[in-house]
């Protein structure tokens, strides 16, 4: 029993991780595609058509990455609150809480490892 709920911790981990790595992507990717395109312009010797299409080229890649990763994000989270249920009709309140608990402190942990 203490090796499946070791193994539901890391999978509701593994799955956070996830969700704020997406996240965080979707935060830098304007700047991204900026340096991207500034990049490109200088190493490959874009002129002003080129640079304006590959820019419109690029940020429509971006938003649909953005609404992949927003659709993932979503499906993410049916699968912790589903988990989360499943949990609470095995777990007792107090078990519920130290779970939780210790789902905060390893995410605390793997943000700090991050930085």
């Amino acid at each position: 029993m203490k090796m499946k709920i070791q193994f539901v911790v890391l999978l509701l981990i593994t799955l956070l991780f996830i969700a704020s790595i997406a996240y965080a992507q979707n935060k830098n990717s304007s700047a991204d595609n900026r340096n991207a395109i500034d990049q490109m312009t200088k190493e490959l010797g874009l002129n002003e058509t080129q640079r304006g299409e590959v820019e419109t080229i690029l940020n429509t890649e971006q938003k649909k990455v953005e609404a992949v990763f927003n659709e993932e994000r979503k499906k993410l989270q049916l699968i912790q609150e589903e988990t989360r249920s499943n949990l609470q009709a095995v777990l007792t309140p107090e078990q519920m809480q130290k779970l939780e608990n210790k789902m905060r402190q390893d995410g605390s942990k793997n943000n700090a490892q991050k930085k």
